[in-house]
């Protein structure tokens, strides 16, 4: 399924993480060892197989009791895909939020402003259902956001 970011040949646990790179999908073997993944290597959104890729969860945001109720079963036969969303947020030359409908996949967002793609990190950041430009968006300038949610 790809590597465990970030990279490291004692990581035994799995990331799906926007801060170290995305591609680190992984499975454990028992609900017993999802639960028993370190606070140091959860993120939130992060997803994890378990046994064979049976089933899938979802880490909710913290805080974590460390059992079963810090994550959601997640069914990928019931993606949304949402296309050229205009996100929620005032438009007066100051605002830097915007909120979508829905909360999307980690790193399944394309986000344009005017038509031109912006980059995570460098333009904007996610949180949640929210994006979080860096600098406020001018009045009259229009954003669209496709992604994908559960």
């Amino acid at each position: 399924m790809g590597f465990i970011s970030p990279k490291n040949i004692n990581d035994t646990y799995a990331v799906i993480d926007p801060l170290y790179g995305i591609d680190g999908l992984r499975n454990v073997s028992s609900l017993d060892e999802l639960n028993s993944i370190t606070h140091e290597r959860r993120r939130a959104g992060m997803i994890v197989g378990v046994g064979d890729g049976e089933v899938y969860y979802k880490l909710k945001s913290s805080p974590w009791v460390f059992d079963i109720t810090d994550w959601v079963e997640v069914d990928f036969t019931k993606q949304i895909y949402v296309d050229k969303e205009t996100p929620k947020g005032e438009m007066d030359g100051n605002n830097k939020t915007f909120k979508l409908s829905k909360e999307p996949i980690p790193n399944s967002e394309h986000i344009y402003l005017n038509g031109l793609l912006q980059e995570y990190g460098d333009h904007y950041l996610m949180e949640g259902p929210s994006i979080n430009f860096i600098s406020p968006i001018p009045s009259g300038w229009k954003i669209r956001c496709s992604y994908r949610s559960l």
